[in-house]
């Protein structure tokens, strides 16, 4: 079975790569260089389908969180990494690298024809078109950063953690459809070593693809070996997130700061004297 895993061209998409290329022999990566437009463009385009109210507050959320919230993330996601690193063997080759700058582009739709894959794996952010999703007899698979269905779309960490539904913090492996993560779910977990109290919802999906890649490599062999792995969602919610904004992280705060002090055991008369 020919498996190719495409990702985003980031430092740490290469590292979750590589442990699951280190338990299953991936026939090589595809590298997407291009994520989105340019940033003009993207907040434009959002603002004519959202509305300028709602691009405004997810701006304001994404330059506090440059700002202020992104080092210590940067920190714990090297520290993660690094931790699972250790998990990879000395002997570890990294299977081919192709490039590509667009993955909806004619030139990732020939790279993929040649490359032939039965399934390829994605930690992409995009919407696919049917041309490039169809290629694989198998399917393109994405490994979501969330429980599917309650959780699709973006930052699915931050919604779980808001709705005070902290299972929904994990991941799934599922068959990309026309929709937004609407497909079959063949895989699928929650996260239980993030801490929603102390910990960013950016840290918790790195935890959340870093606890899932042994599941995908499970149902990656299952699949080998000519079975259908499927996860029955039926009669669960199905709800699409998007973008958080400013507003809403303050919501958050609010719902997280009443956790704590609920989670704070009263003091007894003598203690308050």
């Amino acid at each position: 079975m020919k498996t190719y895993f495409l990702f985003h061209d980031l430092w740490y998409q290469y590292v979750k790569a590589d442990l699951a290329a280190a338990e299953f022999p991936f026939d090589g990566f595809i590298v997407v260089r291009k994520t989105r437009p340019w940033w003009g463009a993207y907040l434009w385009k959002r603002a004519r389908r959202l509305g300028f109210a709602k691009t405004l507050d997810e701006a304001l959320l994404r330059l506090y969180w440059l700002a202020f919230e992104r080092p210590a993330d940067v920190r714990r996601l090297r520290r993660l990494l690094a931790e699972s690193r250790q998990r990879i063997p000395a002997d570890y080759r990294r299977p081919p690298v192709y490039r590509i700058d667009d993955i909806n582009s004619d030139e990732a739709a020939q790279t993929l024809r040649q490359l032939a894959p039965d399934v390829c794996v994605l930690m992409c952010n995009v919407i696919l078109r049917p041309e490039i999703f169809s290629i694989p007899p198998l399917g393109m698979l994405v490994f979501h950063p969330g429980v599917t269905p309650e959780y699709r779309g973006p930052h699915s960490a931050f919604w779980a953690t808001l709705n005070n539904e902290f299972w929904g913090i994990g991941w799934s492996l599922l068959r990309i459809d026309a929709g937004i993560d609407t497909g079959a779910v063949l895989a699928q977990g929650t996260c239980r070593s993030a801490d929603p109290r102390s910990e960013s919802h950016v840290v918790m999906q790195h935890k959340a693809h870093v606890d899932g890649i042994a599941g995908v490599v499970e149902t990656l062999r299952r699949l080998e070996s000519g079975e259908r792995p499927m996860v029955d969602t039926a009669g669960r919610a199905s709800n699409n997130y998007t973008h958080p904004g400013f507003t809403d992280w303050l919501r958050l705060r609010r719902f997280l700061a009443k956790l704590a002090k609920e989670a704070v055991p009263a003091r007894s008369e003598s203690e308050r004297a």
